[in-house]
């Protein structure tokens, strides 16, 4: 297994695999924006999650934004922008979204939870600054800003000496303090810092490393949830409602596009690092062709089947860390699961987002702000 050196980022990978027709190519990505936007968003801007009974999430809200963003497709990226602000943010742009819509059991249809999602309120002004900086149209420069100071009000809190995204403004009131670590986009908080200097967005960066870095230590997967002493801000025992927290599942699966997007974007050392526990995955997958949807922390499966958005996650973070794999972890996994348009079961949202945003950033057409072909 080799890894790539530091600082040549993703491009030096595709030059030394670009002879070799597996690459995923650019229209493929075209093509799966199209159907996606087909298949997922209504013709008013609204992400519908078949899966889950056809509701709106502003997750899903985020990553279209970002989606479309990254694939130039301002119209689109415009028509998502306005359904959000009318229908999530009560029609005012610098409002954090509500997190769930959907039919309510009277039969009418609206927010069906008010309260924001931090992960998807910082995907959202993350979307906004690239969108500002790619299309030069300030407005958008404006609406992330203001998203931005309502992040950094409601959402940021001091846990003991942690300086901690947490997952909305309710968490504070639990007790102990749930954190989710795969809602920490650090490359979200860079460009944070840049916009809004009058806030340390870095200590969000600094504090979350130290903290994965210990749960990470040895080789260990990151939780899907942990929980903090509020005072001494030390983890502690799950709480009974959380049964299954410390698992990697399906909110932990993010993080490998996370840090292999710090690596490829910043060449971030820690996360460099960290990006050495999912290499190591590659081992169990070598003997038996497979990596379960849920993980525990020792890395053995906690469930008895896949998930192709853990696979387009991993992609990028195999191709700085375990690059001798990566084409096979997509010939394997990924590529076979392509029909019109999709990868595997067209009902999973998330899936096709993970896999979707896994190859654009392997591939480099994912950019952060400020960062132009």
């Amino acid at each position: 297994m080799g890894v790539i050196a530091p600082g040549a980022g993703l491009a030096a990978l595709l030059l030394t695999t670009q002879a070799q027709a597996t690459v995923p190519r650019p229209g493929l990505l075209r093509r799966a924006w199209r159907a996606y936007d087909h298949n997922f968003i209504q013709h008013d801007g609204r992400v519908i999650d078949p899966a889950a009974g056809g509701i709106t999430t502003s997750e899903g809200q985020a990553y279209g934004l970002t989606r479309a963003v990254w694939a130039d497709d301002r119209a689109t990226f415009d028509r998502l922008l306005r359904w959000t602000r009318d229908n999530l943010q009560s029609g005012d742009p610098a409002a954090l979204p509500a997190w769930r819509w959907g039919q309510a059991q009277d039969g009418s249809w609206g927010v069906l939870d008010a309260q924001p999602a931090a992960d998807a309120d910082v995907w959202m002004a993350h979307a906004l600054l690239i969108a500002a900086d790619q299309w030069e149209h300030p407005a958008y420069a404006d609406q992330a800003q203001a998203l931005i100071q309502r992040i950094w009000a409601t959402e940021v809190a001091q846990v003991g000496p942690w300086r901690l995204l947490l997952p909305g403004p309710w968490a504070l009131a639990d007790q102990p303090v749930p954190v989710n670590p795969s809602y920490w986009f650090f490359p979200a908080f860079r460009a944070f810092a840049a916009a809004d200097p009058a806030h340390p967005w870095m200590e969000l960066v600094d504090h979350g490393y130290a903290l994965l870095g210990t749960w990470m230590a040895e080789g260990r997967m990151p939780p899907d949830w942990a929980h903090l002493d509020p005072l001494s801000g030390i983890r502690v025992d799950d709480p009974p409602s959380r049964p299954d927290a410390a698992i990697f599942g399906f909110e932990a699966m993010r993080l490998p596009f996370t840090l292999a997007a710090e690596v490829a974007w910043y060449d971030e050392t820690r996360a460099r690092v960290l990006l050495v526990n999912f290499a190591a995955l590659g081992r169990s997958w070598r003997k038996s062709g497979r990596i379960a949807a849920r993980l525990d922390a020792e890395g053995q499966p906690a469930a008895d089947y896949e998930h192709l958005g853990l696979y387009g996650s991993l992609l990028p973070a195999w191709a700085l860390a375990r690059p001798d794999d990566v084409l096979d972890l997509y010939t394997q996994h990924i590529a076979p699961s392509w029909q019109r348009g999709t990868w595997g079961d067209r009902q999973d949202y998330y899936a096709q987002n993970l896999v979707w945003m896994g190859i654009a950033l392997w591939t480099g057409l994912a950019r952060p702000p400020e960062m132009r072909p």
